[in-house]
């Protein structure tokens, strides 16, 4: 039996910094219930798609830079672990030009040793979208052949290339700040539970330690805008034989439910 959306925000509202109902215990023979106010907010209807859509640009190279099988293996997963009544997930792979693009839940972005050169004319969608209430998933990876001896390293060319395309004047300019997901961040408790913070089966950062393990996000008037990850999470959904695949997919799951919950919230009026 599937469960709506919006009983599954409800559940988790503390965490994901919605208002809720503040119950004292009930010591005498009437009962005080305080309520905290709720914010104003523009608050769109979710339509049943949901699309994630991975951003593909001609630099790219399949089996370095991206893996066409992440994102529909994640959909899959996502769909039947979640059994969400009113909300399907739906993979995609479009050029950031392409006029079916629209407002996807989700863009996911990859990269290893390509340039990661954009047009104006995407610089500018990119910073329209992210600025609008959308979320960018990014991340460095790595592929079977160099995996996993290169894995979890910070400063890399994709790692550079990506801050400072977030940084362009005509995406969210120089003043964006990143900052490091905490663990008790509510992306690692949306669906499935991470204490530890991410996985780390996936990178070889959980073996050494000057290794990265941790995610970094960037956040725009209070709202994650941007989560980057040096961790190749994104290759265990892509590859099924690889250590850690289903706990990749979780991880891939909440981040999905995330989304969900900040495009259900929507932005607060000032």
């Amino acid at each position: 039996m599937g469960v709506p959306f919006a009983v599954l925000v409800g559940l988790a509202s503390v965490a994901w910094g919605q208002s809720t109902i503040l119950s004292e215990p009930d010591t005498t023979q009437h009962r005080f219930v305080p309520k905290l106010q709720e914010p104003q907010r523009h608050v769109p209807a979710l339509a049943r798609k949901q699309r994630i859509v991975a951003i593909r640009y001609p630099q790219a190279e399949e089996g370095v830079d991206q893996f066409r099988a992440s994102v529909p293996e994640l959909v899959s997963f996502a769909n039947k672990e979640t059994r969400l009544e009113d909300v399907v997930f739906v993979a995609e792979g479009l050029r950031l030009t392409d006029p079916l693009l629209g407002t996807p839940l989700l863009l996911f972005l990859t990269g290893n040793q390509t340039a990661l050169n954009l047009s104006p004319k995407e610089k500018t969608w990119l910073g329209s979208y992210l600025r609008g209430g959308g979320l960018l998933y990014a991340e460095d990876v790595r592929g079977p052949t160099i995996y996993p001896s290169d894995v979890a390293q910070s400063g890399t060319p994709f790692d550079v290339q990506l801050k400072a395309l977030l940084a362009d004047r005509l995406v969210l300019g120089d003043r964006v700040h990143w900052t490091t997901v905490r663990n008790n961040h509510p992306i690692y408790h949306a669906f499935f539970e991470f204490p530890a913070g991410p996985p780390l089966s996936t990178s070889s950062g959980s073996r050494r330690s000057d290794r990265v393990r941790e995610l970094e996000m960037l956040e725009l008037r209070g709202r994650v805008v941007a989560i980057f990850s040096d961790l190749n999470i994104s290759y265990g959904w892509a590859s099924t034989e690889i250590a850690g695949h289903r706990r990749a997919l979780q991880f891939g799951t909440n981040l999905l439910i995330f989304a969900l919950a900040e495009k259900r919230g929507g932005p607060l009026r000032h």
